[in-house]
């Protein structure tokens, strides 16, 4: 945070040497896509936010989340268009990194959102706008636990969790599943947890009692993700499932339409994002529960840290709130107002 605080106070030092800019600002929005709810209410914040605060905002991003070449080619076209500022969330870092440095170099200021770049950017990147996602990740297996704490305590027979998680490029998505798994870990004993199921993540422990499997789908596509959540479901003595964004929700309640494994009684689900069908399955309670972003006020508070950084004002890192609802708590107005539907 130190460095990414001194390198904003060096652009903005560099950003007031330049002609006073005459007009609307222009800003650039790079998102992930546009197939989810979740970024469709990103763009409006956007849009919001230039509305009020006299900037033009162009927002695209690619078909979807695995099309990794396409956004950094929108990237590319971004940084051509020489605009005051850009906004960027990342699907993948390396494929990106080298172009955050280009637009360094042409003092376009950039801010990420939803996923950072981490590491060095040349000081180019001057703020991070974006829910907490490991602590988000960590909230959902809080009330997973605490919804089969009895159960996990010490099985006669070994037991399952499962987890969903949409790729591996992703940081935010990376974060929610890695921030899932260590509080999960901590909640049931790490000598009595295995975590098994994808390289990336395997801890595995000999003998253990709880086991969490981790699958995650070869490609972004349903059909990739709901295979992998049928595979996911039929593990032996399941006792909840997780999916850490829309996408993976969504596979787990559709898997779920044919196998009637979710509800009371049976199969804890936990999500993550408001989606329409996702915000259904927590109202009938399908889904036990879900983690709730605001996407609306980080598409906002994207736009609006990237206006003052071009006016050469200190920005920093912005922690946006998220919320855990279910069906007896969805319709409280701070919750209602996060439900992306």
């Amino acid at each position: 945070m130190k460095k990414r605080l001194l390198l904003a106070a060096l652009f903005a030092a560099a950003v007031a040497t330049l002609p006073a800019f005459s007009g609307q600002y222009h800003i650039e929005v790079v998102s992930k896509g546009f197939q989810h709810d979740f970024w469709k209410q990103v763009n409006l914040g956007c849009n919001a936010a230039g509305k009020e605060f006299g900037a033009t905002v162009n927002f695209v991003g690619p078909p979807s989340e695995s099309h990794i070449s396409e956004q950094v080619e929108q990237l590319s076209n971004a940084i051509n268009k020489r605009p005051d500022a850009i906004c960027f969330a990342a699907l993948d870092r390396e494929a990106s990194l080298d172009l955050i440095y280009q637009a360094g170099a042409a003092r376009i200021p950039v801010v990420t959102f939803d996923s950072d770049i981490g590491g060095d950017t040349g000081g180019a990147v001057l703020a991070f706008v974006a829910t907490d996602n490991k602590q988000a990740g960590a909230g959902a297996a809080v009330e997973m636990h605490a919804r089969l704490k009895n159960q996990l305590a010490n099985p006669a027979q070994p037991v399952h969790i499962a987890v969903l998680s949409q790729d591996t490029t992703s940081q935010s998505v990376g974060d929610r599943t890695v921030g899932f798994i260590e509080r999960m870990v901590e909640l049931c004993g790490a000598a009595n947890t295995s975590v098994e199921g994808h390289v990336k993540y395997e801890k595995k422990v000999s003998g253990a009692k709880v086991v969490i499997d981790v699958g995650i789908p070869a490609e972004t596509t349903d059909s990739a993700a709901n295979t992998i959540a049928q595979t996911l479901f039929n593990r032996p003595n399941l006792l909840g499932i997780y999916g850490s964004n829309e996408f993976a929700a969504k596979a787990i309640v559709n898997t779920n339409e044919t196998l009637n494994k979710l509800g009371p009684d049976k199969i804890v689900g936990i999500g993550f994002d408001a989606g329409s069908l996702q915000v259904q399955a927590v109202r009938d309670r399908t889904l036990y529960g879900a983690i709730t972003q605001n996407p609306f006020m980080i598409g906002y508070l994207s736009v609006k840290t990237a206006i003052e950084a071009i006016k050469g004002q200190k920005v920093q890192d912005i922690a946006v709130p998220f919320y855990f609802y279910n069906a007896d708590n969805m319709d409280r107005p701070e919750i209602k107002s996060c439900l992306y539907d």
